[in-house]
């Protein structure tokens, strides 16, 4: 048996609270919401459970506030068994996200960054951050911290990897340009490959670039790998893309051919996606059960 991999994940740390609608309201429209409810949310936070339901050791590092909510988000990644030594209090309010929810799974959000602003070069020890882990990942983090923590991975050896989010991509190649250089993997949607020029970025990235396309699957594009998504009954594909990231993650850290780690990937986010919340990624056991039914082997280590 291979030993279970390590991972440092760090980024936005936030509360997600849903409404649970017939249909979004369009603008000056008002929708009377049939449920409400809060879960842990924030793309990193979710990449880290993801990754700790997987059987990975996972250390979190962010800022969350010293309030009700940022005992939330330290006590629910605690539960799930990631290392919270790195979680940073901070005067400003956690972070939140409001996330309306129709009845066919779509979505509209509005985030509230809060303590997440305070995530910069520095903020957090990186000798604690990096102790007894073997890969750096980052999900929607700003250039600056994403390049000094990524940088301080490469001089410890790490394995590195990031998925920049729409908020980060929108903004174009030019903005991310100076951090590629120290990505290992590269993970985008469809809508983020083609913000950052895609077939641009496929030229100037040397690294890994996956690409996740919902329906349709996951593809590499610099190998002409296409691995088709498995056909389920989505209700809330929030955080399906992080579920994603971790199964991938686990899967390449374990070092499986890389078709094997889309379809392993695609899996995990499909799963995702017929439970609501974010944080509603697969366990190990879950993943597998799934895999084998779909004729796939399980991930074993």
């Amino acid at each position: 048996m291979v030993s279970a991999p390590s991972f440092l994940v760090s980024g936005n740390a936030s509360i997600d609270e849903y409404y649970l609608v017939d249909r979004i309201p369009a603008a000056d429209e008002a929708q009377e919401a049939k449920d409400f409810f809060a879960k842990l949310g924030g793309a990193a936070t979710n990449v880290a459970v993801a990754l700790s339901r997987l059987k990975a050791r996972v250390t979190f590092a962010g800022v969350v506030g010293s309030d009700e909510y940022g005992d939330l988000i330290v006590r629910y990644l605690s539960e799930e068994g990631a290392a919270t030594h790195c979680v940073v209090r901070s005067s400003k309010p956690t972070g939140k996200v409001v996330v309306i929810l129709d009845n066919a799974g779509r979505r509209a959000m509005v985030a509230v960054r809060g303590a997440n602003t305070d995530l910069k070069p520095g903020f957090i020890d990186a000798d604690a951050m990096f102790k007894g882990v073997s890969h750096a990942h980052l999900s929607s983090t700003k250039p600056d911290y994403t390049r000094w923590v990524l940088a301080e991975a490469k001089k410890r050896g790490l394995s590195t990897s990031y998925d920049p989010g729409m908020a980060i991509a929108s903004r174009g190649l030019e903005y991310v340009r100076d951090v590629l250089g120290l990505v290992d993997v590269l993970f985008v949607n469809a809508r983020e490959y083609d913000a950052l020029g895609g077939e641009a970025l496929e030229k100037e990235y040397r690294g890994l670039l996956v690409v996740k396309e919902g329906e349709h699957g996951s593809r590499i594009p610099g190998l002409g790998l296409q691995v088709p998504a498995f056909r389920v009954s989505a209700v809330d594909t929030t955080g399906a893309g992080d579920s994603f990231n971790a199964a991938f993650l686990v899967a390449w850290k374990l070092g499986l051919p890389y078709e094997k780690c889309l379809a392993i990937a695609n899996a995990a986010g499909a799963i995702k996606s017929t439970k609501l919340g974010a944080q509603s990624s697969p366990t190990l056991s879950e993943l597998n059960r799934f895999l084998e039914s779909r004729g796939h082997e399980p991930l074993v280590f």
